[in-house]
């Protein structure tokens, strides 16, 4: 069975690479479709077949899944609405080069009331897929933890956690075991025509979360909420300052947790990949013992 991943080398799309082949898969088996194929030089050096891919360009799509009978679709980071034209042109190709099945990475808050800004688009990829006559399997992700853990050292300077929550709780997963088990739905049969939502095991308050980075790190870090404003500034201000549009996102997610979209924990990941989903302060406690070396 050959697997086609778009977006190989991404943040989430490296680690599938890996849960894949941890899963059994074999390199010849496997096809990175990206849209730099000398930034995946080290996956071909494994034996992984690398064809070039942009979501821009339909045809460059077509070519590179010919020949996929499982196809797995990670959307770009792209402003709001081109994901809808990036979407409709990854599916049309898709079915152009015969693709028997297409796993999707969607968010858990994927419904048309959603707060956060993405929501909506991702549905519609959604819906167009279920509709495109190929078989589908949809994961819907929850709300991931590296970002909290990559800025818990400007977390643990400022002292404070700045995000813009006043009720909200959120069953946090890490990039590690959304690899896990979306290699899961790629390997494995029995996921047709079915939607996942993929989270942590419990979902944490932000006074929670702020007590879990302050016994993950050693260092007092507080909770004492923000206003929008707060936090956007804080994303303009830290060591990598995020662009304008990248913060709107942001700050709606947060509007969407106090909706309750984000605060639902499931066993999905248990389901696809045979391990349950690793607690958030155990993550995050590993995460800073290995930055600090330890």
């Amino acid at each position: 069975m050959k697997i086609n991943v778009m977006g190989a080398t991404g943040h989430l799309g490296r680690k599938v690479m890996q849960a894949l082949l941890d899963g059994g898969a074999q390199p010849e088996d496997l096809i990175a479709s990206v849209r730099t194929p000398a930034k995946a030089g080290d996956l071909a050096e494994r034996g992984i077949t690398v064809r070039r891919a942009d979501y821009e360009d339909g045809q460059t799509m077509q070519k590179a899944f010919r020949g996929s009978e499982v196809l797995l679709l990670i959307p770009t980071t792209a402003a709001v609405e081109p994901r809808i034209l990036q979407h409709a042109r990854a599916l049309d190709a898709a079915a152009a080069a015969g693709v028997k099945r297409v796993v999707f990475s969607s968010v858990t808050s994927a419904v048309p009331d959603s707060r956060f800004l993405i929501s909506p688009f991702l549905l519609y990829a959604e819906s167009k897929l279920r509709l495109s006559g190929m078989d589908w399997t949809i994961l819907r992700n929850g709300m991931y933890l590296d970002p909290v853990a990559e800025w818990m050292p400007e977390l643990v300077e400022m002292g404070t956690l700045p995000y813009p929550v006043k009720h909200g709780r959120i069953a946090y997963i890490s990039r590690d075991d959304l690899a896990r088990a979306t290699a899961g739905a790629l390997l494995n049969s029995g996921h047709s025509e079915k939607i996942y939502a993929l989270t942590g095991p419990y979902a944490l308050s932000m006074p929670e979360l702020a007590a879990a980075i302050s016994r993950a790190t050693g260092h007092e870090v507080r909770f004492e909420g923000a206003t929008e404003a707060e936090y956007a500034e804080a994303c303009r201000t830290g060591a990598e300052a995020l662009p304008e549009h990248f913060i709107q996102v942001l700050t709606s997610i947060y509007r969407a947790v106090d909706n309750h979209e984000f605060g639902t924990a499931t066993d999905h990941v248990e389901r696809l990949s045979g391990t349950p989903a690793e607690p958030a302060e155990q993550y995050l406690r590993r995460w800073w013992a290995n930055a600090k070396g330890e």
